[in-house]
């Protein structure tokens, strides 16, 4: 199932961030998180939670909660590059901060079914490109 295969792939972040990190490859630690988002933005497009919101709350459901836990561990992965902006997005899931080490990353520490989050803000400003600058 298609939920199941984006929670596995979340699930071996920490190891193809760590395998980047280990020789220094700092841009394989970001591609390996930016991989992750794109995984995650196909997922959302092709699950269309807006319309499940019509035709099936349960399933809604579901794809709500395996994005809130994907976006969980980039979050806590993102720290070392991108810290505010990563823990505003823990922040908003509510994560305690004593769960925001790589060694939460398990799912002992998963989002918890039925816990609250924060209204949804935007984190990262739209760059919005008026013109195309021809070379």
């Amino acid at each position: 199932e298609r939920d199941e295969k984006l929670l596995d792939s979340v699930r071996g972040l920490q190891e193809r961030a760590a395998t980047a990190i280990s020789t220094q490859a700092i841009h394989k630690y970001a591609d390996a998180m930016v991989s992750m988002v794109w995984e995650t933005n196909k997922y959302i497009d092709d699950m269309e939670p807006w319309k499940l919101k019509k035709t099936d709350l349960p399933r809604m459901a579901t794809v709500l909660y395996v994005i809130m836990e994907v976006l969980r561990y980039v979050a806590i992965l993102y720290q070392p590059l991108i810290p505010t902006s990563a823990n505003k997005i823990l922040d908003a899931l509510t994560v305690p901060e004593n769960e925001r080490t790589f060694s939460h990353l398990t799912d002992e520490y998963k989002v918890k079914l039925g816990n609250p989050i924060s209204k949804p803000r935007g984190i990262f400003p739209r760059i919005e490109i008026q013109e195309r600058i021809k070379a």
